[in-house]
């Protein structure tokens, strides 16, 4: 018995000297990291690090020819404006500027004549979405004095948002690229760079029209915390912003319309209209707002962060109108969950959430140490609603993205066998491959019937998959009936893929 007593007594010291052990090196690994040195440049081996992961997934699957009309109008869009010509798209049927007025796309449109646009576009997001690392760290250490423990885990959680995933993995939305301008504008603000500030700002209203009512609420957060000046300035800007772009430049671009107004026709037919439908149909805009996708998206951005943006709520008044904006909107959902809609929360709820943790932790000489327990519960539920609603999520084995299956090596073939001067329709995933011309669409697959008029039937070549399961019956005979009489024949078979061409001889 006592020999026993013995042991156990052995193992426990043991067991206690091995954890006192790993204690000890952790302290001294914090207090290496806690030097100033570590700050200049950690932050920029962890963004290197999320880049390579977000590129590398997104590249993947564009390697994969999962990518498609998104993608494909944004390269046609900028070969267009790189060949100096009218950047009229012809995959949406309208001005490469019209509804999002994302001027930036200017100056990428030089760049994408000297390098391959599709995977340009989509590394240059992966960029964006990893180097906001860059400036949440710095306010978490810098502005609000966070452990470096701190910090590390409002990194690891930013990195396993959802949405942030989604937004990666959603083809290509030039909004992304506010979402580390509207942190390192609140940094500046912090610090009191404005002429910085400034340039952020006006960075991220050049991505989407419809960001100058996030500016806005930039801006009454700035009042809110003392800056009244800047915050009045802000705010005014970001109104003159959105009303210009969404009332004026946009609408001219749509031949006078208002952008998006389809998708306010329930409340009305024009800005006005929809304005007093709004007001006097109240319980409808309740409804919408609160709508069952509308608050599975508000969990999904929440949650991840175990709600503690909550606890700074002045944090979410740039989310305000945006998302009200989005929430109201009939927007068709998208593969991912419409991520490109969420570029105010992807900024400013990590910001809250380092805020949320200041308040809740126990401030030192230099540092402000928040419990090891609140920690690991943020990392958990980040990891837990990254494996539940991320497009990267381990369940849809992301490590199998980019293997090219016979089918796709059909594609690419068909699409090399296409030239640079005809008028294409083809099928989704062949579009951002053959994006660069003045003239093509979309083949739509599914239809019940075709008909001769349909703009299908334009083009010179058609590329389509006859192993594609949504053929219905009627449609594949119809279309062989329209293509017989317009004239096309199969000119070359790739597998499952056909090329069909215009016989222009007779």
């Amino acid at each position: 018995m006592a020999s026993t007593t013995s042991a156990r007594s052995a193992t426990s010291f043991a067991e206690s000297d091995f954890v006192r052990s790993l204690r000890n090196s952790g302290l001294r690994w914090q207090a290496r990291l806690e030097g100033a040195g570590p700050d200049r440049f950690l932050p920029w081996v962890l963004a290197v690090f999320m880049f390579i992961i977000f590129a590398g997934l997104a590249l993947a699957r564009y390697r994969s020819l999962d990518t498609g009309p998104e993608l494909a109008t944004w390269i046609q869009g900028l070969w267009l404006v790189g060949e100096d010509r009218d950047p009229f798209v012809t995959l949406t049927g309208r001005n490469l500027f019209e509804g999002q007025l994302s001027i930036i796309m200017w100056p990428l449109a030089k760049i994408s004549t000297i390098v391959p646009t599709g995977p340009s576009l989509l590394t240059l997001q992966a960029a964006a979405l990893a180097i906001a690392v860059v400036p949440l760290w710095r306010i978490s250490r810098g502005v609000l004095e966070h452990g470096v423990e701190s910090a590390l885990v409002l990194t690891a959680a930013y990195f396993l948002q959802p949405q942030l995933h989604n937004l990666n993995l959603s083809e290509f939305h030039p909004e992304a690229l506010a979402v580390p301008a509207f942190m390192w504008a609140y940094l500046y603000s912090q610090d009191k760079h404005w002429i910085r500030y400034g340039v952020m700002v006006a960075l991220a209203l050049s991505t989407r029209s419809d960001l100058g009512l996030v500016v806005i609420g930039l801006g009454g957060l700035l009042a809110i915390e003392g800056r009244t000046l800047q915050g009045r300035v802000t705010a005014g800007l970001g109104a003159l912003w959105a009303a210009l772009a969404l009332l004026v430049f946009d609408a001219d671009l749509a031949g006078g319309e208002l952008a998006f107004a389809d998708a306010f026709a329930t409340y009305g037919d024009g800005p006005v209209a929809i304005l007093w439908g709004m007001l006097t149909n109240p319980l409808q805009v309740l409804a919408d707002f609160f709508a069952e996708e509308n608050f599975t998206k508000l969990l999904i951005l929440f949650a991840p962060w175990l709600f503690l943006p909550v606890i700074r709520p002045r944090f979410q008044l740039p989310l305000v109108l945006f998302g009200a904006f989005s929430f109201l909107a009939a927007i068709p959902p998208g593969e991912f969950l419409n991520a490109q809609q969420d570029v105010a929360a992807l900024a400013f709820l990590p910001i809250a959430a380092a805020f949320a943790l200041r308040a809740v932790g126990r401030p030192s000489v230099q540092r402000v140490f928040v419990s090891i327990r609140l920690l690991g519960g943020v990392l958990v539920a980040s990891a837990a609603f990254f494996l539940f609603a991320s497009g990267s999520s381990f369940y849809n084995e992301p490590w199998d993205w980019g293997v090219r299956v016979t089918n796709d090596l059909d594609v690419i073939a068909a699409t090399e066998s296409i030239g640079p001067d005809e008028s294409v329709t083809a099928i989704a995933r062949a579009l951002p491959l053959l994006a660069e011309r003045v003239d093509l669409i979309q083949f739509p697959v599914g239809l019940d019937v075709y008909r001769p008029a349909d703009p299908t039937f334009r083009s010179t070549v058609l590329m389509i998959d006859e192993a594609d399961e949504r053929w219905t019956g009627t449609g594949r005979f119809t279309f062989d009936e329209v293509v017989a009489a317009a004239g096309f024949e199969v000119d070359e078979r790739f597998g499952s893929i056909s090329v069909y061409r215009l016989d222009t001889d007779e």
